[in-house]
């Protein structure tokens, strides 16, 4: 591994075998058996007072953390689980079951590409993250699929009528009852992203006035 010490590396390249060393691996890396991979690209950096690789990049996925919140899309469908995509470096697994009231014959009816609002319960950088769609109280509470609406990324929305729902990954989910008032809404959240708190209002009264001068703006 001293050999591909502040070189850049791909994911795939063996980095070295952990058995002839005694040091702990991070970010970046993944250890197969008894052999250490890169999972990112990026510059292999050592730690030497704390024995420590990791892979130093410029990549800023989301990282789960147990009892967050997310909003995601699925994107395998099995027998009696899914795999679900939730922005970070692997995909997360949520059983058929994770449901308020399924069961062997009451499963929910998912496909490739829904959205969903979820829990997670499992974050371990060893395993593959686990979600739910229940709550600590093993009850539904707003988690599951969100349907129709639009889901939008962005860093973080009482004009429009709307619901939302935001996933500590990044994701935003939006419906307000009709297509041109949903993308009132999206390009408030995202142009807010850039503008100072106090502009906030008088950029949301602007955005209202361009829109219903152009007849854009619907009433639910």
């Amino acid at each position: 591994m001293d050999t591909l010490k502040d070189q850049f590396v791909v994911p795939g390249d063996v980095i070295g075998k952990i058995g002839d060393l005694k040091v702990r691996i991070g970010p970046g890396l993944l250890q197969t058996k008894d052999t250490v991979l890169a999972t990112k690209a990026g510059v292999l950096r050592y730690s030497k007072f704390h024995r420590f690789y990791w892979i130093e990049n410029e990549q800023k996925r989301y990282v789960p953390q147990v009892e967050d919140m997310v909003i995601g899309t699925i994107i395998e469908k099995h027998a009696e689980s899914f795999k679900v995509d939730i922005g970070s470096s692997c995909s997360a697994l949520l059983s058929a079951y994770s449901f308020e009231g399924a069961t062997k014959s009451n499963k929910p009816l998912l496909n490739v590409g829904n959205l969903i609002y979820c829990r997670v319960t499992v974050a371990n950088r060893d395993m593959e993250p686990e979600v739910v769609c229940l709550s600590q109280k093993q009850k539904a509470e707003g988690f599951g699929q969100l349907i129709g609406g639009y889901m939008l990324n962005c860093s973080l929305g009482k004009h429009i009528p709307y619901e939302i729902a935001v996933g500590v990954n990044g994701r935003v989910w939006i419906n307000s009852g009709s297509n041109h008032n949903t993308i009132v809404v999206s390009n408030t959240i995202y142009n807010s992203q850039y503008i100072q708190d106090d502009q906030i209002e008088p950029f949301i009264l602007k955005s209202l006035s361009i829109n219903e001068t152009s007849g854009l703006v619907e009433q639910n």
